[in-house]
């Protein structure tokens, strides 16, 4: 398992990243804030993919991280 994807199973597993759907979704080049999922910074060139949570958090992601939370959120139990 590659690093994003064994970062994001760690804070599913340990509700550090939420296990519910987004309610809203955009995307944008990179801000320079730290990714949610792999705690990569989102550097200019890549694609920053936020999501807004039905509570009103926002998380922003590297677009490969934001993919692996959704798959990985679904694969655990609730």
């Amino acid at each position: 398992m590659d690093h994003a994807s064994q970062r994001i199973q760690d804070k599913l597993w340990y509700g550090i990243l939420p296990n519910v759907a987004p309610a809203k979704r955009s995307g944008r080049f990179g801000s320079g804030r730290m990714c949610d999922g792999c705690d990569l910074a989102l550097g200019p060139k890549d694609v920053e993919y936020d999501v807004e949570l039905p509570d009103g958090r926002r998380l922003s992601f590297h677009l490969n991280c934001a993919s692996l939370w959704q798959v990985l959120r679904m694969a655990l139990p609730v």
